[in-house]
């Protein structure tokens, strides 16, 4: 198809996720108390990339909460390892997900996506292509992938920025599953802000992404901005369960074509 979602599912000629808009409401959320900001600058029409910074498997979660809001149908570039999930990858796929697998050099995931800001989609996707571990975690400059800004040079579509705070008091890294609140206990606070749309004009996709990358910081509360040592505990909390790898690696990760 077109719009490079063949297994999107549809029922009366409309998308899944749009049957299921009505539902998607924050306030409706078990797990966190949502809050919104800048919705007005998502384009009503159009083709779009929206970029969010990477903070916790809940990201996702907040963002599709966004692209409800907005009235408009969005497909979403995720992780191999999502779709490898049951039934949650059979959801993502149902709603027009794109598989990732990063470090096949294939280009076919920007294609399809390309295709679908072509048919006018939202498209929503995280430059840093993984959740920072350690140290990296808490660096207030942002790393990104080139994939967000080579989709926008193939496309000429605008680039929304999204900065996302408070996801990890929700999921952190370190657990198999989000935290739900016990009766009585204050949700934690996730904020969506969302920026003012802009074109890429940067001819180099690493010129391109830094500039992706520091739309979005300008979205995040001033502590995120700060460079500081995180505790112990802070940095347990960004190791997925077994990790065995070096988390000193990941400051040193550089953009690549990997989307």
């Amino acid at each position: 198809m077109a719009e490079g979602a063949g297994s999107v599912v549809r029922l009366a000629g409309r998308e899944l996720q749009a049957w299921l808009r009505p539902l998607s409401q924050p306030g409706l959320d078990p797990w966190a108390r949502i809050v919104i900001e800048g919705i007005e600058n998502i384009p009503a029409t159009g083709g779009a990339i929206l970029v969010f910074n990477h903070r916790s498997y809940y990201d996702s979660v907040a963002v599709s909460y966004l692209v409800a809001k907005s009235g408009r149908n969005g497909r979403f570039l995720g992780k191999k390892e999502v779709f490898d999930v049951p039934v949650v990858g059979a959801i993502a796929k149902a709603m027009g997900g794109i598989r990732v697998e990063r470090g096949t050099g294939s280009d076919e995931p920007l294609e399809r996506a390309a295709d679908s800001l072509r048919a006018g989609y939202l498209i929503a996707m995280a430059p840093q292509g993984t959740i920072p571990r350690g140290p990296a975690f808490f660096d207030p400059e942002l790393k990104g992938r080139w994939g967000a800004a080579r989709l926008a040079a193939m496309t000429g579509v605008p680039v929304v920025p999204v900065g996302l705070w408070g996801t990890e008091k929700v999921w952190p890294r370190s657990e198999r599953l989000p935290r739900l609140p016990w009766p009585g206990q204050a949700k934690p606070v996730v904020t969506v802000r969302v920026g003012q749309p802009f074109k890429v004009t940067a001819k180099d996709p690493d010129v391109a992404t830094r500039a992706i990358m520091k739309k979005i910081t300008a979205l995040l509360p001033i502590e995120a901005r700060r460079r500081r040592t995180p505790t112990e505990e802070e940095l347990i909390r960004t190791y997925p369960p077994g990790y065995r790898g070096d988390p000193n690696a990941e400051a040193d990760r550089r953009p690549g074509r990997d989307t």
